[in-house]
């Protein structure tokens, strides 16, 4: 099943790349990168770690604990997940990120997995956002490949936005009707399978917290707006690296699209969705694809190789390796 899952998400991946250079020469693309100023591929670049930085600060804010937990710790278990995302299939990073938090710090990694379900609601909320304002200054069409995409994936944004919204709510308010309906659905297991269930259950629901502190709530929706409003600068300056003249809401309107696009099961690293929604998203500034395709290669670079490299010095630093990420997603020990 995991051989069919990973060849669906390659042929995804291939697919999408065919389409984004589909009429488009290979030297044309050459050229414009080549001509392209490199100033700002770095800017991009330190951008990008620096988002990662603040994703990590704000994941603090979301862990409740007695003792705060150091933000060296947060940030190495933040690019040592994402860093994951880029190079192993199925998204593992997802997984491998409160691993590797809850094996540096003793921590239960049911806990921390909950924090980052409570994270995807809180991105999904701030998305939704922006999606809001990059709509008022410039409303989509869906005469466009972009419109369409923008409104289609808004649509299926906000379909999960509520419901797993929902669902977490449901969980932390009620925590007993949640233990009572994991207790019947695991009434025909072995007691000690349930005995660890239960505390499993128990562990995601502490990750839950957020949704009784309105301040701290705040708070994170603050730093989630600061962290996407930097990666729309980072969008906006690799777009001005290759001489991409656009208005200056084009960052939040390609910040949606991109994020949208990589929504989409597909290859590690998101390759060919992320081409795809970058050439879709200039579309809508009429854009064509001579500047388009090489300007999505140039963003796909400047995201693929900094996370990448970070990730995989935290990794080292952890004493760990590719293959011991495996052991996140079954819950075995480092």
């Amino acid at each position: 099943m995991r051989a069919i899952k990973l060849a669906v998400a390659i042929a995804v991946s291939a697919v999408c790349v065919w389409i984004s250079m589909k009429d488009v020469r290979l030297s044309e693309v050459g050229a414009a990168l080549a001509h392209a100023n490199y100033f700002g591929f770095f800017a991009t670049m330190a951008l990008t770690i620096f988002g990662f930085w603040v994703r990590a600060v704000r994941w603090r804010w979301l862990i409740m604990t007695p003792r705060p937990v150091p933000t060296a710790s947060l940030f190495s278990a933040t690019m040592i997940g994402f860093m994951a995302n880029n190079v192993l299939p199925f998204r593992l990073g997802e997984f491998v990120r409160p691993w590797a938090l809850a094996r540096r710090e003793n921590m239960s990694k049911t806990t921390l997995l909950a924090t980052v379900v409570v994270e995807r609601a809180v991105d999904m909320l701030t998305l939704l956002g922006i999606l809001g304002i990059s709509l008022l200054v410039h409303p989509l069409s869906e005469a466009t490949e972009g419109g369409r995409m923008v409104r289609a994936g808004a649509g299926v944004l906000i379909i999960l936005c509520i419901v797993l919204t929902a669902v977490v709510v449901l969980l932390e308010s009620q925590p007993r009707l949640a233990q009572a309906v994991i207790g019947g659905m695991t009434a025909p297991l072995p007691e000690r399978v349930r005995t660890r269930v239960t505390g499993m259950v128990a562990h995601f629901l502490e990750g839950l917290g957020l949704f009784r502190d309105l301040p701290r709530l705040a708070w994170v929706f603050l730093l989630s707006f600061g962290m996407f409003g930097i990666y729309a600068l980072a969008l906006a300056i690799s777009m001005a690296s290759l001489g991409i003249q656009v208005p200056w809401y084009a960052g939040l309107t390609m910040l949606v699209i991109t994020a949208i696009g990589i929504m989409v099961p597909a290859a590690p690293g998101y390759i060919g969705t992320l081409n795809l929604a970058c050439v879709a998203g200039l579309a809508l500034f009429s854009v064509g694809k001579e500047l388009a395709v090489p300007f999505s290669w140039f963003y796909f670079v400047s995201q693929w190789l900094p996370i990448t490299a970070v990730g995989l010095f935290y990794l080292n630093r952890e004493g760990l390796s590719l293959k011991s990420l495996g052991q996140a997603q079954d819950g075995s020990p480092a």
